[in-house]
């Protein structure tokens, strides 16, 4: 009889543990969210069910994970491109296409001296149907500027947005009453 009470109170002191440790799990799940890292959100919120089956918020963030797999994304490269600062960003009078092409090398030789672990590269690419975008003039002097800030000075020089996708950073003409 005594064992079993003991075994039983072991079991209740150990519950909210679970629970915490669940919590926890949880928590690290939104972060992940909030930082665009499916992967790593998937992961925690799947820890968070094993802990804790019947965690209701876990099960819904795990099943919305899929719905918004792209935004997340998104979010992500966005988050990558202004978490790297450039020392010195200098252009003047060139063409966006140029513009883009150095802004890429410059921020992929950053992201390596960086951390040489990342891979990280904005892989800018201009969708223009009347090809005129990559053809307008921009200037750009900056030192000690994330390199999201430098893209958006040249994409508002030029009358452009951008859209982050998995893989590449698409650039687009701003809609009328946006550009310039």
């Amino acid at each position: 009889m005594k064992r079993s009470i003991i075994f039983a109170a072991i079991a209740l002191i150990a519950l909210p543990a679970f629970g915490s440790e669940a919590d926890d799990y949880y928590k690290k799940g939104m972060d992940a969210v909030a930082e665009g890292d499916v992967a790593a959100a998937r992961t925690a919120f799947t820890k968070t069910l094993r802990l804790k089956p019947d965690h209701a918020y876990a099960r819904y963030q795990l099943g919305k994970l899929s719905e918004n797999k792209g935004d997340l994304i998104s979010k992500r490269r966005s988050i990558q491109l202004a978490a790297i600062k450039l020392p010195s960003v200098s252009m003047d009078k060139v063409t966006l296409s140029e513009a883009l092409e150095a802004l890429d090398h410059l921020v992929t030789e950053e992201a390596k001296q960086t951390d040489p672990k990342i891979t990280f590269s904005p892989n800018f690419m201009i969708r223009d149907p009347k090809n005129e975008l990559g053809e307008r003039e921009v200037s750009l002097q900056l030192k000690n500027v994330p390199a999201k800030v430098a893209l958006d000075y040249l994409l508002e020089q030029a009358g452009g947005i951008a859209r982050f996708d998995e893989h590449a950073t698409v650039i687009r003409p701003a809609p009328q009453s946006a550009s310039r």
